[in-house]
């Protein structure tokens, strides 16, 4: 009995032995593997072990790792949610357990693993960067889509294609679709073939690519290219394969050719090669004196930077690094530099996941990067753009549904509705009032934006919608703080040129206008206060106001014809100013004089200026009204306070008909509806209703048509509750058109007759 229990025990200790064994076997074999970077056997290896012993730190950690540097982004997910569990102290597991997690498009459980990375590191630039990016993400999801993307047919394989530009009557890539060159033509990392540069010739569509060049591929890596714009010389990366002992790194480096015929010859390396660090990625300017390129050279931000060298003479300047605007602790790669601005893919800014586009342009000396945004990025790499014209391109992508690995994208830039920036400054008895939330709403009262004033008192609302309208709503329970409160505008610096103009309590309007205005008003000073806190509302128009919807600019002087204010007309000829003396005369004038205008005029209490009067050098002058006797005040239908003059013919309504039609249709019935709202809010007014038709038919035909519709609408009118003798009803038949009823051709005019089949409003006083 002794006997069989030495023997089962001396069994389990040869087992565990055994095993042991055969985990430090397999473990020494991966690791090997793993420091020759060869992820793929290394991963084969680890697996072995983890399948033997599931809670193995070192296999797991390695096996995150491999799939991470693979960019196999489902697998890194598997292993390092893995690795949180078993190895929790190791904070960094929480970080890339986050990017895999962002990687595979899952923000919202990514944002809550790097907040679990940065509770262990609260200082961590990285940790609050991409906790941020998350936020970015969730917002960027709501705006409009500036690019649409497509997979570019017939270039791309099952393995990675990617960097292209436009060459000739065709495309040049970057591709590791297999030449077997040698046997030896596979790289450990990947195992795939090594990278060679490819030309494709377009002709309606892409056909089969080809080498590009044998003098230029080698037997190792070759590519990206960059072209001069002669054509002549071609700046290409190159991994030369040598085998110099066991710690020797094989480093990218850029060379030149120059085309002589049709053949690239006397390869030069660049002067700035090293075998101490990588130079890749090189991109020339189009006037030939600008290199840029990526570099992990000493004195950098971080890992791979951005750089840029400046011809002179025959030889190029020491390399720049562009800063802090562009490079990050991260990689920044694949420089593309077109029309002043700088396009480069970096794993450092705010974004997606893996390698996102960005855009800095070298006027704000490559201060500003802003990430382009999906479509064109994506949670995975996104990078080599290249624009063929001012709206279209290409670029690099492995993202989900390709071919394979890194594909080629065409790309097509949308113009979007201009949009500016609004920045202000928020003072309560003449200091900051900061940390006070306001809110920007619509014209239809709705919250679009929120801010929280700094501790400047300064907010500001980025991505508005340029020359529309909008409200700032403080919050606050304060009432003295809402009634006193003082909201000023701000020009790009953050200094004061305009006091807003206050609505009711707590609430202001403004018009989102260019930075370039503001910058070009004169500063605010306290002393001026006063004199500015008149606001001017006026429209232009040139038979009924509404009817111009040009955007024009409009200016306004003084009797020595200095130039004190402009302002934009909105898409109903509406503008505004903001710094006027209530107690001046001004001259107001068209940016393009235009004899076909009008306009009328409104103060910040709703009182109308005197009639327009167009002077001989196209100015249009204004006065004050001095007595209230001759102007009706009007509450229109969104309770707008309106003063209007009574010998104004300023129409608030008009209604279109269907031909030969006396019918109320449901666009008539909409305005009719407005009118009635105006009628019960203002109870001492009444309207002057006039209906009018197109040329078709008899003068007697006409006139008793435009009477029925007079009548109808009276009907509705009334219908609604409105007292009828507050309304005053006639036709006019086809007297009074508002559009030709027929072309200079003598054709008819079907758009000018719908036009004149009409019934207006005059606002009246009932006496």
């Amino acid at each position: 009995m002794i006997q069989k229990k030495i023997i089962k025990t001396g069994l389990i200790i040869a087992l565990v032995i055994g095993s042991n064994n055969f985990l430090y076997s397999q473990l020494n074999k991966a690791n090997k593997y793993f420091e020759q970077e060869n992820y793929y056997d290394a991963i084969s290896y680890y697996n072995k072990v983890v399948k033997k012993e599931p809670a193995n730190i070192e296999a797991t950690q390695k096996i995150a790792f491999a799939y991470r540097k693979l960019k196999d982004y489902q697998n890194a997910e598997v292993f390092y949610a893995k690795a949180t569990e078993i190895n929790p102290s190791e904070s960094t597991n929480f970080l890339y357990y986050g990017q895999a997690l962002k990687n595979n498009n899952k923000v919202a459980l990514a944002k809550n693993q790097f907040e679990n990375y940065l509770a262990k590191n609260p200082n961590s630039f990285v940790g609050k960067l991409m906790v941020q990016s998350c936020g970015d993400i969730a917002e960027w999801s709501l705006e409009e889509k500036e690019f649409e993307v497509k997979n570019v047919d017939n270039i791309n394989s099952e393995n990675a294609d990617f960097c292209p530009l436009v060459y000739e009557d065709g495309i040049v890539f970057v591709s590791e679709r297999g030449v077997d060159l040698v046997n030896e033509n596979e790289f450990g990392m990947s195992n795939k073939p090594y990278l060679s540069i490819f030309y494709a010739k377009e002709n309606k569509q892409f056909k089969k690519a080809k080498s590009f060049s044998t003098q230029i591929n080698s037997l190792y890596h070759d590519g990206p290219v960059s072209i001069s714009s002669d054509k002549k010389t071609i700046y290409f990366t190159r991994v030369e394969k040598r085998e110099q002992g066991k710690n020797f790194t094989n480093r990218l480096k850029i060379y030149t050719a120059e085309l002589e015929g049709n053949k690239w010859k006397n390869i030069t390396p660049f002067q700035y090669n090293s075998n101490d660090y990588s130079v890749a990625h090189p991109w020339i300017s189009e006037d030939g004196t600008k290199l840029f390129f990526a570099s992990d050279m000493a004195g950098g931000l971080g890992k791979m930077d951005i750089y840029v060298c400046t011809k002179q003479g025959e030889e190029w300047g020491k390399p720049i690094n562009l800063g802090k605007g562009v490079n990050t602790t991260e990689n920044e790669v694949f420089p593309y530099f077109r029309k002043g601005i700088l396009y480069f893919s970096s794993e450092g800014h705010s974004g997606y996941g893996g390698l996102d586009v960005y855009a800095v342009k070298e006027e704000e000396k490559w201060q500003q990067s802003e990430n382009l945004k999906a479509p064109l990025n994506s949670p995975k790499d996104d990078f080599g753009i290249f624009y063929k014209d001012d709206e279209n391109g290409y670029f690099s992508s492995d993202r989900e549904g390709g071919m394979g690995s890194d594909d080629i994208y065409s790309f097509s830039w949308h113009t979007l509705n201009p949009q500016t920036t609004m920045s202000g400054l928020l003072e309560y008895e003449k200091l900051a009032a900061a940390g006070t939330k306001i809110n920007l709403l619509d014209e239809n009262d709705n919250v679009v934006r929120t801010a929280v004033t700094d501790e400047n008192g300064k907010f500001s609302f980025n991505k508005l919608d340029l020359d529309k309208n909008y409200l700032l709503s403080i919050e606050a329970t304060d009432d003295s703080f809402l009634e006193n409160a003082k909201l000023y505008m701000t020009n790009s610096k953050g200094e004061k040129v305009l006091l807003a103009n206050k609505l009711e309590k707590g609430k202001f309007t403004f018009q989102a206008l260019p930075y370039e205005y503001y910058d070009g008003l004169v500063l605010l000073e306290e002393k001026d206060e006063s004199l500015f806190t008149i606001s001017v509302f006026g429209q232009i128009y040139k038979k009924l106001p509404g009817d111009y919807s040009g955007g024009m600019e409009v200016l306004v002087v003084d009797e020595n014809g200095n130039v004190i204010g402009k302002a934009i007309a909105d898409k109903d000829g509406k503008f505004t100013f903001n710094k006027l003396s209530p107690d001046e005369q001004y001259l107001f004038m068209l940016a393009e004089d235009d004899n076909s205008l009008n306009m009328i005029i409104v103060d910040e209490n709703g009182n109308v200026l005197e009639a327009a009067k167009r002077l001989i050098d196209g100015k249009y002058r204004y006065i004050r009204l001095s007595s209230e006797k001759n102007v009706i005040t009007l509450i229109n239908e969104i309770d707008e306070v309106i003063k209007i003059a009574e010998n104004e013919n300023f129409v608030i309504s008009k209604i279109l008909y269907d031909y030969d039609s006396d019918a109320i249709n449901e666009d008539a019935a909409k305005e009719l509806d407005k009118l009635v709202l105006i009628l019960k809010k203002n109870k001492d007014i009444g309207v002057e209703l006039s209906s009018h038709t197109d040329a078709i038919g008899s003068d007697k035909f006409n006139m008793e048509l435009s009477q029925k519709r007079a009548d109808k609408a009276v009907e509705y009118v009334v219908s609604k509750g409105i007292d009828k003798s507050k309304i005053i009803a006639k036709g006019f038949g086809e007297s009074y058109p508002v559009a030709p009823n027929e072309l200079p051709d003598g054709k008819d005019n079907p758009m000018g007759r719908a036009k004149n089949r009409r019934t207006e409003f005059k606002v009246i006083k009932i006496k």
